[in-house]
């Protein structure tokens, strides 16, 4: 079973290329005048912490989940 994660984002870091959005294969990031995330589609792949070029984003386990 995967354990389901919260994508964060380092503002700091994150310069809104877009890479992670692209890459998602659920469409649960959208990157436009902020970057936004959408639990509610995530599939807990990673597939967007691999694709930052700058290493801005972390995957948190959610709360209560197994």
């Amino acid at each position: 079973m995967v354990e389901k994660v919260k994508i964060v984002v380092d503002d700091d870091r994150c310069y809104l290329c877009g890479g992670c959005a692209g890459m998602c294969p659920t469409l649960a990031i959208n990157v436009g005048p902020r970057w936004e995330f959408f639990i509610d589609k995530c599939i807990s792949c990673k597939i967007c912490i691999t694709a930052c070029p700058v290493g801005a984003l972390e995957a948190v386990p959610l709360e209560g989940e197994p």
